[in-house]
C-alpha cells in the first residue's frame, strides 16, 4: 500500500466546478489582480477580526506587519529559533535584529518565559504544525507588540479567540499545503486596530495614497492578492471547518496510538498542520517509512540560528537544533481513509529503533 504525505486532489476535485465556474467569472470580468471583498468579510468573519488586508504570499504578510510598526531601524524582534526561514528573514529585510529565543524541546514553540523577550521592541510568535503559543502569557509582558505568525494555524484558537486576533497583528499564509491554501500562493494580516490595517495596506501598493494610486507617500512594496486566488480562498473557506475537523481526528487518533507519544501544546485548539515524530536516527526512520510505502516529510531540517543568513545572528539555541535533527512527520490530511490512516500507524509502530 502507498500512503502519499498529502494528496490535496481529495478536497479539489470535488470542488472543480466551482473552481472552473470562478476561472470563467474572472475571464468574463477581466477582474486579475486584487481580492474580492467577498473573501475579505469572510475571513474577517471566520478570525473574528475587525480588518483584513491581502497579499501575495505569508512572507509578505509578516513584511508588511512589521513596517506597519514603524520600529526604530535595527530594532530587536524576537522570533522563535525552529520555524520556517521567512519569519526571521522578514524582519531582516523589513531593517531589524531577529533574536533568537530557544523552543520547547518536544513542541518546537517558542518559549515565552525566555528573559530575552522582554529586552525586544516586538516578538513574533509561531504557532507551529497547528499548536498555539501561549500568547496570553506574552500579553502579560505588556507594552511589546505581538505578531502572530499564523501560517500553520488557521482554525486555531485560544480561550474561544482565533489565533491572530489576540495580538496586535495575525499574520496567514495560503500556500496550497496549509490548512487554508490556496491554488497559488497568497496571504493576509488580520488586526482589529484601525490605523496598522491602513498602514499595512498602504505599504502593500507600493506606499500610494488610498485615494491616489499615483501618489506614493512612503516607500513600499507590491503585494496583491489576485481576484481568482481570493474566490478558490472563499470557496475552500466553506469546508475549512469540516477538513479541520478531520484533522484533529486523525490527529488525535494517532495521539492515542502512537507507543512513542510527543506531548503536543495543550493550549488551546490544535489543528493539525503536521503530525510529527521525534526520531533519534531520522534518517533510518525515513527509509524504513518509504520503504513501508509510507511517505514522510521534514519541518524543517535547521533551526533558524544555524543558517547561513542568520550568521551575523547567530545565537546557541540547544533545543531548536535538537528538535530540528529529530523531527519528521506522517501523513495526515482531509481526505485520508481509515485504511491509510491504519497502514501508517502499523508501520510507524513496526519500526524497530522507536523512541525520542
Amino acid at each position: 500500500m502507498k500512503v502519499p504525505y498529502n494528496d490535496l486532489s481529495r478536497i479539489h476535485l470535488p470542488l472543480k466546478e466551482k473552481f472552473h465556474h470562478h476561472l470563467d467569472q474572472v475571464l468574463h470580468s477581466s477582474s486579475f489582480v486584487g481580492p474580492s471583498p467577498i473573501f475579505v468579510e469572510a475571513f474577517k468573519n471566520f478570525t473574528g477580526a475587525q480588518h483584513c488586508v491581502p497579499c501575495n504570499s505569508g512572507t509578505d504578510a509578516l513584511y508588511l506587519a512589521i513596517k506597519s510598526l514603524e520600529l526604530t531601524p535595527g530594532s530587536k524582534i524576537a522570533v522563535p529559533a525552529m520555524t520556517f526561514a521567512a519569519t526571521a528573514m522578514s524582519v531582516v529585510n523589513a531593517g531589524h535584529v531577529p533574536i533568537f529565543i530557544d523552543v520547547d524541546v518536544q513542541t518546537g514553540l517558542m518559549l515565552v518565559d525566555d528573559p530575552e523577550i522582554k529586552k525586544c521592541d516586538c516578538v513574533i510568535p509561531v504557532h507551529l504544525y497547528g499548536q498555539c503559543v501561549d500568547v496570553e502569557y506574552l500579553l502579560e509582558i505588556g507594552g511589546i507588540p505581538i505578531i502572530e505568525d499564523c501560517a500553520q494555524a488557521h482554525g486555531a484558537q485560544i480561550n474561544g479567540k482565533h489565533v491572530g486576533t489576540l495580538g496586535t497583528i495575525g499574520c496567514f499564509s495560503f500556500y496550497p499545503g496549509k490548512n487554508l491554501g490556496g491554488l497559488g500562493d497568497a496571504g493576509a494580516c488580520i488586526t482589529n486596530d484601525d490605523t496598522l490595517a491602513k498602514k499595512m495596506s498602504q505599504y502593500g501598493k507600493l506606499g500610494a495614497n488610498p485615494q491616489d494610486r499615483y501618489d506614493h507617500q512612503t516607500l513600499g512594496i507590491k503585494s496583491n492578492m489576485d481576484y481568482l486566488q481570493s474566490l478558490f480562498l472563499t470557496e475552500k473557506l466553506k469546508h475549512l471547518e469540516e477538513w479541520t475537523k478531520e484533522r484533529i481526528e486523525i490527529g488525535e487518533y494517532y495521539s492515542t496510538q502512537f507507543t512513542d507519544k510527543v506531548p503536543r501544546s495543550k493550549i488551546g485548539r490544535d489543528v493539525y498542520h503536521v503530525f510529527y515524530t521525534l526520531q533519534n536516527n531520522r534518517e533510518d526512520y525515513i527509509k524504513y517509512m518509504n520503504e513501508k510505502g509510507v511517505q514522510t516529510n521534514i519541518q524543517y531540517p535547521t533551526s533558524l540560528p544555524n543558517m547561513s543568513c542568520f550568521k551575523n545572528f547567530f545565537i546557541e539555541c540547544p533545543n531548536a537544533e535538537e528538535f530540528s535533527k529529530k523531527c519528521v512527520s506522517v501523513p495526515l490530511f482531509p481526505g485520508m481513509t481509515q485504511k491509510e490512516i491504519d497502514f501508517t500507524l502499523n508501520c510507524h509502530t513496526s519500526y524497530p529503533s522507536l523512541g525520542i
